[in-house]
């Protein structure tokens, strides 16, 4: 006969007899098989299989969908888990020429697409490696994170001074009208910093969408799922940005302190955030004066809440080689605490060396605690 036209009982008493399995398993003290059957979504494939023998049985089977974590849990003995499960169904079921052949406990999907961004490791698949290893060396330098300025040649010079900004702050920013050398084909070069970039920055001045190389730009960025970072300069997000929320509160005579604003919002939307750290550690690592270097402490390596014991070593590295941040006591007191709250240890400066506090006083050496 048909598998269609037969009519099962079991598949309709799975319930019930899930429900007496949850009561066995209290009263045997197995709380993960009954967190198995009272929380997993249960789904009954009818005539999995059949067999002739004793004049034909079929067996069916059920799945059971459970939650991430729980079944992260039960990987390592799921096999026997849901064996077990089957195998007690079975023997609370009394239907003829039925059975349970096999319990499948899956994991429910609770992914949005995005789960790769969502791991902090994720860097976006770009045609970077199309490009040239000099011709990413010419439009980017040695900096960690690359930054495409899309603007109107209106506030070229104001994009200019805002690149100096984020040079700063240690990322790379790409400025077409002066990065693009007049030997090179500049719609061709325009292409590998987009193609190459890790973030857009679109300066909104009032004029911004009346160029179609403006949108299109925008649209790149949108199209590789890179950051795109609106700032608002006299003209609000449109169009494919106008979901976005632009960046308020800018203005051009305070480039430092929209480079700034763009760092931190980096902090929150690149998927690897080491590469930030990277761009303030070298940023440190360079500073010109004992103010810089205060304000490099200030704004950027103290956005960081966790650094690793190698990176910390790194940062005590970049102290000692460069005499602008030795020589800067309020780059000391503010780099201090941060050191503290990353080690656990507290830190002094000894013959104008910067070392754990446990280290800091050997015989004759002069130590200056903060």
């Amino acid at each position: 006969m048909p598998k269609g036209d037969l009519h099962f009982q079991l598949p309709g008493r799975v319930d019930s007899y899930l429900a007496t399995l949850s009561r066995l398993y209290e009263r045997t003290g197995e709380a993960l098989l009954r967190e198995i059957v009272v929380n997993g979504v249960v789904a009954v494939h009818e005539g999995w299989d059949y067999d002739n023998w004793n004049g034909g049985t079929y067996g069916h089977a059920i799945t059971l969908t459970v939650s991430e974590d729980l079944h992260f849990r039960v990987m390592e003995s799921k096999d026997d888990l849901r064996g077990r499960i089957a195998a007690d169904i079975n023997k609370v079921d009394n239907s003829q020429n039925e059975h349970v052949s096999e319990v499948f406990i899956e994991m429910e999907s609770t992914e949005s697409g995005h789960w790769r961004e969502g791991s902090g490791l994720y860097r976006p698949r770009t045609a970077a490696s199309s490009v040239p290893v000099e011709a990413l060396q010419r439009i980017w330098g040695p900096e960690h994170v690359r930054v495409f300025l899309s603007h109107k040649s209106s506030v070229k010079e104001d994009a200019s001074r805002l690149k100096q900004s984020l040079a700063r702050c240690g990322i790379a920013a790409f400025v077409a009208h002066e990065d693009i050398e007049p030997t090179e084909e500049w719609q061709r070069e325009i292409e590998r910093a987009l193609s190459s970039m890790d973030a857009l920055v679109a300066l909104l001045s009032e004029d911004y969408h009346d160029s179609d190389w403006t949108d299109q730009e925008a649209g790149v960025a949108i199209g590789r799922g890179v950051p795109l970072i609106p700032i608002r300069l006299g003209l609000d997000p449109y169009g494919l940005m106008g979901k976005m929320q632009g960046l308020g509160g800018c203005r051009w005579s305070d480039t430092d302190s929209i480079a700034l604003k763009v760092f931190h919002l980096l902090h929150k939307r690149l998927p690897d955030k080491s590469r930030l750290f990277e761009c303030a550690l070298y940023a440190y690592g360079v500073s010109t004066d004992w103010d810089d270097s205060a304000w490099k402490v200030r704004y950027l390596l103290s956005f960081f809440e966790d650094v690793p014991q190698e990176q910390v070593a790194r940062i005590v590295e970049a102290y000692q080689t460069n005499p602008r941040n030795r020589d800067s006591f309020k780059g000391i007191k503010l780099l201090q605490p941060l050191l503290e709250k990353w080690t656990g240890e507290r830190w002094g400066v000894v013959n104008n060396e910067l070392v754990r506090t446990d280290l800091a006083k050997p015989p004759g050496g002069e130590d200056i605690s903060f």
